[in-house]
């Protein structure tokens, strides 16, 4: 999994950059499956955050000091590193990193309530806040009781990523919760190896269901009213005629895009190159695109849509992948492994992805994505997603059992 990397201003020292690309490489290596998120110079009511980690653990905000030594402070009084040159005096940093994870905790509550209330505000009293410094510093023992304080740490980058395996916020933060965060700060993507920013990629925001028929039901209304009007008939018929004669094609096309909810060959293809992105930096051989995977995958993902079910057997008609495989032109030997997904709130753009990045964070879903398949294909109905990976010269009979775990952002 790639860390993605947001900021709010540009970084302006070359000791806090040079950090950043640190911390990037010990969480590239420490979360090889997981999305993070790296926030930098998130301006906040008393100053500005060097950065802010989002791992499934939650925030974590670093402060970056670019000192090396022992270093000497408690919750008073001044705090000081013994370096090489000498004692290097420093402010309160124990007080410094209070305020800033006040403040932080003051701009996430009115994000919580919008993006994620299932998390629950007094969850967010649990985000810490760690002071960082380079590699190989100290510091002693008895200074700060941190048994009391369980917010505040000292780490380094030989203590960081053991350090945040053990971080407890008593809740999950999912990619979308991630992707909350990053907007409700107003903050913009950038590469860390080049430091520029990162254009986002333009999205269709697409209506939900009841909208749809909402919308529907409105035109027809309309049109009921305006038809039972004498000499409208023929106004309307001609106009209509004109219309759909000119611009015709590409106001199907149009509609189709807008009030679609499912996936095209196109974004499976997308999706399944992704994927083996993600095979291969793992080892992993690369998967083809096979259209009967495509189009079985997509009925896989419009059964448990209609039945309202997220698994591998349909609770009600007993059917599966491979149940259903010869329908579609599989052999008998040709055997099919599924992974299955489901967000309540309908097919987005992106969907695809989204699925993959979920399934990539748990251990039985992640073992199957990364098998020795042949082919595969992701497909999206509604709010549901299915992988299928195809394997050829093995024959399996019956349905899958509870054994294998499904992926879930919210109970569908």
């Amino acid at each position: 999994m790639t860390v993605r990397f947001f900021r709010g201003i540009k970084t302006r020292f070359e000791h806090e950059y040079a950090q950043i690309r640190e911390i990037a490489a010990i969480l590239e290596d420490g979360f090889p499956d997981e999305p993070v998120y790296v926030l930098t110079n998130v301006l906040v009511a008393n100053g500005e955050i060097d950065c802010v980690v989002l791992t499934r653990n939650g925030p974590l905000l670093l402060e970056l000091k670019a000192y090396q030594g022992v270093i000497h402070g408690s919750e008073n009084g001044p705090w000081t590193v013994d370096t090489r040159d000498g004692p290097m005096e420093l402010p309160n940093l124990f007080l410094r990193a209070k305020m800033q994870r006040q403040d932080f905790i003051d701009r996430m509550i009115p994000i919580c309530r919008s993006g994620f209330p299932h998390i629950g505000e007094s969850n967010l009293k649990k985000i810490g806040s760690w002071i960082y410094f380079c590699r190989g510093s100290t510091y002693p023992e008895g200074q700060i009781d941190f048994r009391r304080v369980k917010w505040f740490r000292i780490t380094t980058a030989d203590t960081l990523l053991e350090k945040l395996r053990f971080l407890d916020t008593g809740y999950t933060l999912r990619p979308e919760d991630m992707d909350a965060i990053v907007a409700g700060f107003r903050l913009t993507e950038y590469s860390i190896a080049t430091d520029k920013v990162i254009k986002p990629k333009k999205s269709v925001n697409i209506p939900d269901r009841r909208w749809k028929i909402a919308a529907i039901a409105g035109v027809l209304v309309l049109l009921v009213i305006l038809l039972l009007i004498p000499g409208v008939q023929v106004v309307i018929s001609a106009f209509l005629q004109s219309l759909w004669g000119g611009a015709g094609g590409a106001v199907r096309s149009i509609s189709k895009d807008l009030f679609r909810s499912e996936s095209t060959p196109a974004e499976s293809a997308d999706a399944l190159e992704y994927l083996n992105r993600i095979r291969g930096s793992r080892g992993a051989g690369q998967l083809t695109f096979d259209n009967r995977v495509y189009e079985l995958a997509l009925v896989r993902a419009e059964d448990m849509d209609r039945y309202e079910y997220l698994g591998y057997t349909n609770p009600a008609t007993g059917a599966c992948a491979n149940s259903m495989k010869e329908r579609f032109g599989f052999a008998r030997d040709e055997s099919l492994s599924e992974n299955a997904y489901g967000q309540w709130n309908g097919y987005t753009q992106g969907i695809e992805r989204q699925a993959i990045d979920s399934w990539m964070s748990d251990a039985g879903n992640r073992a199957r994505l990364l098998s020795n398949f042949s082919a595969g294909a992701v497909s999206c109905s509604g709010g549901y997603c299915t992988f299928l990976g195809l394997t050829r010269g093995e024959v399996v009979e019956g349905c899958p059992t509870t054994s294998m775990r499904p992926s879930s952002s919210a109970p569908p």
